[in-house]
């Protein structure tokens, strides 16, 4: 295909199975390995009361990843999601203190994320700051406010309704694991059917190519980020129901949850190339894996380590494997143009 064509989700789906489909169906394979080693080792790992938990955490993390890895295939990084949690935490409790409607509360701290989402997306794609600069700046503005608003202080005023929320499940699936899948099958749906979808990921591969093409790439950014600052909204609202408080630095351990899953799901932090549902598979083994850490009574200091390694590791083997993929097609394109 021409570097200049951008292809139709149809189109995409015509090829059978894609290297991206593969990659992340690899990450499925690996992820339930791995569950089946920590159930295995760790003791008390598998009982229902465990995994509702881990799914619980998982999802959280889980649904900041999704709006992430949007940022992500557009060949940007989004590092306020942390920022925009903690702030949407405390501007939920309080709303809620001023007597609107838990949900509604949630609602509106989603909004709020969006708007700091939409100005990363124009610091990016108007005044062409690039998006580490960008987000990395608005972190600190929304860490700051956080701490204002808070007075270095948690705030704990919630209905016991929302805490329910945060807390409860059915089948011993927890309600924002419940959350997480329907926000991942929005936007799988919107990503794997729509123009946007197509358009995010022409961004990523060749910006330039894609606006001579006629992809709306400034729109594309700006959409990207202010569906990431959306979901960093929820996923803040999400926590501080899980919580039952907001603390003006609970979101700050989400910024590299975020990434981590991403990468570990198989994301290419170029862009261009990355699933949404193996993104969430990497939140759900990261939440496995510290909580396996904690059973095991592992410090707190010693699971960033962990964490840390795993992304060089899961950076490493993205890089290595796509230029493997692309030798591996080089070599096989000429066979298949002599037998043609």
């Amino acid at each position: 295909m021409p570097s200049s064509e951008i292809e139709t989700p149809a189109a995409i789906r015509r090829r059978g199975l894609s290297p991206r489909l593969a990659n992340g169906l690899g990450i499925a394979g690996a992820a339930v390995l791995i569950y089946l080693l920590l159930a295995a080792v760790v003791p008390y790992f598998a009982t229902p009361q465990n995994m509702t938990g881990l799914l619980a955490n998982a999802a959280i993390a889980a649904i900041a990843a999704l709006g992430l890895t949007l940022v992500i295939l557009t060949g940007g990084i989004d590092l306020s999601v942390g920022g925009v949690m903690s702030l949407v935490g405390l501007a939920t409790v309080a709303n809620v203190g001023a007597g609107v409607p838990w949900w509604l509360a949630m609602i509106v701290g989603m909004l709020l994320g969006a708007v700091v989402g939409v100005a990363n997306g124009l610091l990016v794609a108007l005044l062409r700051v690039p998006s580490f600069v960008a987000t990395f700046g608005t972190l600190g503005i929304t860490a700051g406010a956080a701490l204002f608003i808070a007075d270095g202080r948690p705030t704990v005023l919630l209905p016991r309704e929302m805490i329910a929320f945060g807390n409860g499940s059915v089948f011993f699936i927890p309600y924002l694991a419940i959350l997480a899948v329907v926000v991942l099958a929005v936007l799988q749906f919107l990503q794997g059917s729509t123009r946007w979808g197509v358009n995010t990921r022409s961004t990523g591969d060749n910006r330039h190519v894609a606006a001579l093409v006629g992809v709306p790439v400034k729109r594309t950014l700006v959409a990207a980020y202010a569906t990431s600052g959306l979901l960093a909204g929820l996923a803040g609202a999400a926590l501080t129901a899980q919580l039952s408080t907001a603390g003006p630095q609970q979101g700050e351990p989400y910024t590299l949850a975020a990434i981590a899953a991403c990468v570990v799901g198989g994301v290419d932090l170029l862009g261009g190339k990355g699933s949404l549902w193996a993104a969430c598979l990497g939140a759900v083994f990261l939440a496995a894996l510290r909580n396996a850490m904690n059973l095991q009574g592992v410090q707190p200091f010693t699971q960033d380590l962990v964490t840390g390694l795993l992304i060089i590791v899961a950076v490493f083997v993205t890089v290595s494997g796509r230029g493997a993929v692309q030798t591996l097609l080089g070599r096989l394109r000429p066979a298949q143009e002599v037998r043609s």
